[in-house]
């Protein structure tokens, strides 16, 4: 049982070291966002939010840190109730997800539809995009035969000898990226839940085991036969209680 218990409580150890890497990540990331994001914006109370939420995550590890190192009980049970508290709130979080206001492509989407409204007067901004993006047209390149106009060297990949058309239009491709980085989010946060659990699992297993050993430790201390004494309790108190037996 002591083998096993070292080995749940130094795995723990790394799992939670591994979890405060993660937040430490949401910090920085949440951070750097907050210094581009204008106030009282929803991207702001983003950012904000998230750096609390990493931070509530770095103490709760610590505190979790502090159960395993020392073996207590009664630590390791309310770290248990701190990580669910957390599940439970990133669970909802993750269940009820609606793509952030910086991820919606307003920007993106007021850029491509000025290059494109602004064609007939500067023709080099739509250019610009498509070479960026890797596009033709708003829709497709057939939207520059609608308009009777011949299509121009930005919808060609360059690199090739052939002169490649891209066949995707602008709009599919921002369409395209907006659901990739969505896509990426729920599997971070995803990655983030399955952490969660796993540290959940380690840590109920590793209070009962803790449970069961101070259990025998406790029988062990009753089956004492009499007349033998009992060796004192690894405090302050039983230290001086014994060295004053000693004088």
């Amino acid at each position: 049982m002591i083998c096993c218990y070292n080995t749940i409580k130094y795995t723990g150890l790394l799992s939670n070291l591994l979890y405060m890497l993660l937040a430490i990540g949401v910090l920085v990331a949440a951070g750097l966002g907050l210094q581009m994001a204008q106030p009282n914006t929803p991207e702001h109370t983003y950012f904000v939010e998230s750096l609390v939420l990493g931070a509530t995550i770095c103490t709760i590890v610590i505190f979790g840190c502090y159960g395993l190192v020392c073996d207590l009980l009664s630590v390791n049970l309310i770290f248990t109730c701190f990580i669910l508290i957390v599940l439970g709130v990133e669970y909802l979080q993750l269940h009820n997800y609606q793509p952030h206001s910086r991820y919606s492509g307003a920007w993106q989407q007021l850029e491509l539809t000025l290059a494109w409204h602004g064609l007939d007067k500067q023709p080099e901004l739509m250019q610009q995009y498509e070479q960026q993006q890797q596009c033709c047209g708003y829709n497709g390149a057939n939207d520059y035969k609608s308009l009777h106009l011949p299509i121009p060297k930005s919808c060609y990949q360059l690199a090739a000898a052939d002169d490649k058309l891209f066949t995707r239009g602008c709009q599919a491709t921002l369409n395209h990226n907006q659901n990739h980085i969505q896509q990426r989010d729920k599997l971070f946060m995803w990655c983030i839940i399955g952490l969660e659990i796993f540290i959940l699992v380690q840590t109920i297993a590793l209070s009962g085991l803790l449970y069961k050993l101070r259990q025998r430790e406790r029988r062990a201390r009753q089956q004492v036969p009499p007349g033998v004494r009992r060796e004192p309790r690894a405090n302050h108190v039983g230290s001086r209680a014994q060295l004053l037996d000693n004088i």
